[in-house]
C-alpha cells in the first residue's frame, strides 16, 4: 500500500523552481541568498584578526593551540560560506533565506560587538591571566 504525501508539504520541500530565475522576486531571493553567504564570510575573516589580540593576553601556554586551532575552525566557516556562491544550495528557498539571512547579520554583529569591546575583552582577559598565574588568592 502507498503511503499518500501531502501535496502542501511536499511542495515546501521539494520545490527548487527559484533556481530557474524568471521573475523579479527570483532575482531578488538570489541575490539576497548570495549576499548574505558573501557578507557572513567576510565577517567570518574578521573575527579571527580580533582573536588575534586576545592571544597576547591569553594566560596559559595552551592558548596558541586552542587559539589557532578556533581560528581555523572560523577562517574554514567563511571559506564555506565564500564557496556557496558557486555552488547554490539546492534547498528550497524559504528555507535557505530562513537560515542565512539571520545567519549574517548575527555574524556581522558578532564583529562589530568584538571590535568595539576589544580593550574590554582583553582587560578581562589579562585580569583572568593575572589571578591565574597567582594561584587564585
Amino acid at each position: 500500500m502507498e503511503v499518500p504525501h501531502d501535496a502542501l508539504i511536499s511542495a515546501l520541500m521539494n520545490n527548487h523552481a527559484w533556481y530557474h530565475i524568471d521573475t523579479p522576486l527570483d532575482y531578488f531571493r538570489a541575490i539576497l541568498w548570495c549576499l548574505a553567504n558573501f557578507t557572513t564570510a567576510i565577517a567570518y575573516f574578521l573575527i579571527p584578526n580580533e582573536l588575534r589580540h586576545w592571544s597576547k593576553v591569553l594566560p596559559f601556554a595552551a592558548s596558541s593551540l586552542i587559539g589557532n586551532l578556533f581560528i581555523g575552525f572560523i577562517m574554514f566557516c567563511g571559506l564555506s560560506h565564500l564557496t556557496m556562491l558557486l555552488i547554490m544550495q539546492t534547498a528550497p528557498w524559504w528555507a535557505v533565506l530562513v537560515i542565512y539571512v539571520p545567519m549574517a547579520v548575527v555574524s556581522v554583529a558578532t564583529v562589530i560587538v568584538i571590535r568595539r569591546d576589544r580593550a574590554l575583552i582583553l582587560g578581562v582577559l589579562q585580569s583572568v591571566g593575572r589571578a591565574l598565574k597567582s594561584g587564585g588568592s
